[in-house]
């Protein structure tokens, strides 16, 4: 399973989202407010606007485009108009870095 190293330097706030391209694959990183880290697909499957313009709120992220929200743990849906979860990857911590997880299926070949 390929692993990607992102926000080197813990360059990501507590609270705050960014968005990473890793094997092809776009990818919401979330540092919540608790200091926890987790990583879900970027796109909202309603409209596929990029979640990390969204809104964070404990382990939550609400899409900036129409609202959707989404569970950070599961990628379930929590708001419409949202029907479809996302995907989620594994993120561990490595010092103030965060390591995640692509499963070698999702990544995209980019040559």
């Amino acid at each position: 399973m390929p692993t990607y190293r992102v926000a080197e330097g813990g360059v990501l706030p507590c609270g705050q989202s960014l968005r990473a391209v890793l094997g092809g694959i776009p990818v919401c990183l979330v540092r919540t407010e608790n200091d926890e880290f987790f990583a879900v697909s970027d796109l909202c499957s309603h409209e596929e606007t990029s979640l990390s313009d969204g809104w964070v709120d404990g382990d939550q992220i609400e899409c900036p485009l129409h609202g959707a929200v989404f569970d950070l743990r599961s990628g379930d849906v929590v708001a419409l108009p949202a029907t479809e979860p996302i995907a989620t990857y594994s993120v561990t911590v490595d010092g103030d870095d965060a390591l995640v997880s692509i499963a070698h299926e999702d990544v995209r070949n980019t040559e």
